[in-house]
C-alpha cells in the first residue's frame, strides 16, 4: 500500500516579506510595551575645528576683548604656552595666538586681579612651581606675563575673595598633599596666607559660599590612591579655613564644578570620578553638608563637566568629556531629577580632557567646546534648532 506524503508547501517571497513585516511589527510592538530607553535627540553638530598648540590640558571661555562674543582659552602643557582663541558671535572662532607662560601649565583661571575692568589670565606652571599672571589690557592681549613663585608643582588655582576687601584672592593645590591661600592687594600683587594638608593629587576646586555664612568656601577634587575624596574647607572671612568634610571616598574624584543642580537656591557639585567611571551629583544641604551622592553615568573615563539646560526643559543637564572614549556626552535630566540613560555621544578627536559651555553664536542654545589632547585640537559644536529656547 503506496505512503501518502504530506504536500509541500511553497511560500513565494512576498509571503516571506510579510511574515518577516508581521514579525517585525510584533517586535517593534513588544518593545514599546517594555518601555524601553530611548536614546536623546542629537542635540549637536560640529561646526569648526581649531588647531592648538601641543598637549591642551585645560579650557575656560570668557569675554577677553569685551566684544559680548564667548572667546576661548587653553593651556597646551607641552607647548608651555596659552592658546588664545577669539570668537565672532556666529559660532565661529578665529585663529589662534600663543601666549608664552612658565612651563608646563596644566589649568588656566581668570578675573581682573589688578581692578582695571580688563580680564586676567592666571595659569599654573608644574615644571616652575610657580603661577603665570597675565594682565589684560581689554583687547584680548596681555602685559608681559608675571611670577608667583608656590610650593611644588601647583595642580591647580581657584580664584575667588576669601576675606572679604572685594579684591582677588587664590587658592592652589600642590601635588604634594597641600593647599595654600594667596591673599591679593587688588594690583595683582599676592601674599602667602596659609598652607593647608589636602591629600595628594588635587586636580580641580570650586569656591561657593556652601555654609550660607555669607564666606567663601572651598571644594577640592581629591585624587590620591589612598585618601581619595571630595574635601570641604570652611572659610572663616579672613582668609583662613577649616576641613570640615570628606564625601565621594575612594571614588578617585577628578574634576568637580558647582551648579544649583534641582533648583532650591542651594549651590550643589558634580563631580566626574574615576572608579568605574562613574559621576557624581552631590546636592547640598546649606550648612557646608551634602546628601548621599547619586551616581550616574556617562562615557569611558569621564574628565571635564559642564552643566548646563541643554534642551530648554527647564532641568540642568551634564556635558562631559571621556577621555577614554574620544568624545563627548550629553546626559538628559529625566522629569524626576535623575538622569536618562543611554546617553548622546558625540565623536572627537583623540583624548579630550577639556570642555565648555556657552551661547557660542548667540541663539540663546547652549553649545559646547572640546579639546583634544591627542589630535591638539579645539572642537565647536552648535545646537541644532530642535527647542525653543528659554527667553
Amino acid at each position: 500500500m503506496p505512503v501518502r506524503q504530506k504536500p509541500i508547501r511553497i511560500y513565494g517571497v512576498g509571503a516571506i516579506t510579510g511574515a518577516l513585516g508581521a514579525m517585525g511589527l510584533f517586535l517593534g510592538l513588544a518593545a514599546c510595551d517594555m518601555n524601553l530607553p530611548q536614546r536623546p535627540p542629537d542635540l549637536f553638530y560640529k561646526f569648526q575645528t581649531v588647531p592648538l598648540g601641543k598637549g591642551p590640558m585645560d579650557l575656560i571661555t570668557l569675554d577677553l576683548n569685551r566684544d559680548g562674543a564667548p572667546d576661548l582659552v587653553s593651556a597646551d602643557s607641552i607647548s608651555n604656552s596659552l592658546a588664545v582663541v577669539l570668537g565672532n558671535g556666529d559660532g565661529s572662532f578665529k585663529s589662534p595666538y600663543s601666549i608664552p607662560v612658565f612651563k608646563e601649565p596644566t589649568a588656566v583661571a581668570h578675573g581682573d586681579i589688578n581692578g582695571d575692568g580688563n580680564l586676567d589670565l592666571i595659569a599654573n606652571s608644574r615644571g616652575e612651581n610657580c603661577l603665570t599672571l597675565l594682565l589684560g589690557v581689554g583687547d584680548g592681549t596681555f602685559q608681559r606675563p608675571l611670577k608667583l613663585t608656590t610650593g611644588r608643582v601647583p595642580l591647580t588655582v581657584v580664584l575667588d575673595d576669601f576675606n572679604g576687601d572685594k579684591r582677588p584672592d587664590l587658592a592652589v593645590t600642590l601635588a604634594f598633599n597641600k593647599l595654600e591661600i594667596y591673599l591679593g592687594n587688588g594690583q595683582a600683587k599676592f601674599k602667602k596666607a596659609g598652607e593647608y594638608t589636602t591629600g595628594s593629587r588635587s586636580f580641580s576646586g570650586v569656591a561657593e559660599d556652601f555654609n550660607q555664612d555669607g564666606h567663601k568656601d572651598l571644594a577640592l577634587a581629591v585624587n590620591s590612591s589612598n585618601a581619595s575624596s571630595v574635601r570641604v574647607f570652611l572659610g572663616d572671612g579672613k582668609g583662613a579655613f577649616q576641613q570640615s568634610l570628606r564625601t565621594l571616598k575612594g571614588l578617585r574624584p577628578l574634576m568637580v564644578v558647582k551648579k544649583d543642580m534641582n533648583g532650591d537656591g542651594k549651590i550643589d557639585l558634580l563631580v566626574s570620578a574615576g572608579h568605574q567611571d562613574n559621576l557624581f551629583v552631590l546636592l547640598s544641604n546649606g550648612d557646608g553638608t551634602f546628601q548621599k551622592e547619586i551616581p550616574f553615568a556617562g562615557g569611558g573615563g569621564p574628565m571635564a563637566l559642564a552643566a548646563e539646560d541643554f534642551n530648554a526643559d527647564g532641568r540642568i543637564d551634564v556635558a562631559v568629556a571621556n577621555s577614554r572614549g574620544s568624545g563627548f556626552s550629553i546626559v538628559i535630566r529625566n522629569p524626576d531629577g535623575g538622569f536618562h540613560f543611554p546617553t548622546r555621544d558625540y565623536v572627537t578627536g583623540g583624548t579630550p580632557l577639556a570642555l565648555v559651555s556657552a551661547d557660542f553664536n548667540g541663539d540663546g542654545m547652549m553649545d559646547v567646546a572640546v579639546s583634544s589632547q591627542t589630535d591638539r585640537t579645539l572642537e565647536v559644536y552648535l545646537q541644532r534648532r530642535m527647542f525653543k529656547p528659554k527667553s
